[in-house]
């Protein structure tokens, strides 16, 4: 019975040590997306502004080809 005790301690050993690397690269990868969000600010308001323009854009597209009655 006490080797099966002991066999079971090293077992859980092994997968705690597996489990705590996998949680350090999970925090690496969240640190590194955080970093390249951090870095894009800028370029996110680059977009929603080219977003914006050209939902004004195709909004004055669609009214003028009604008024020319290309459609």
């Amino acid at each position: 019975m006490h080797d099966d005790t002991r066999d079971r301690v090293v077992a859980l050993e092994r997968d705690v040590k597996h489990l705590s690397q996998q949680v350090e690269d999970m925090a690496d990868k969240v640190s590194q997306m955080h970093q390249l969000l951090m870095q894009a600010k800028g370029a996110r308001w680059a977009v929603l502004t080219l977003v914006a323009v050209g939902g004004f854009v195709a909004g004055k597209l669609g009214s003028l080809v009604s008024l020319f009655g290309l459609r």
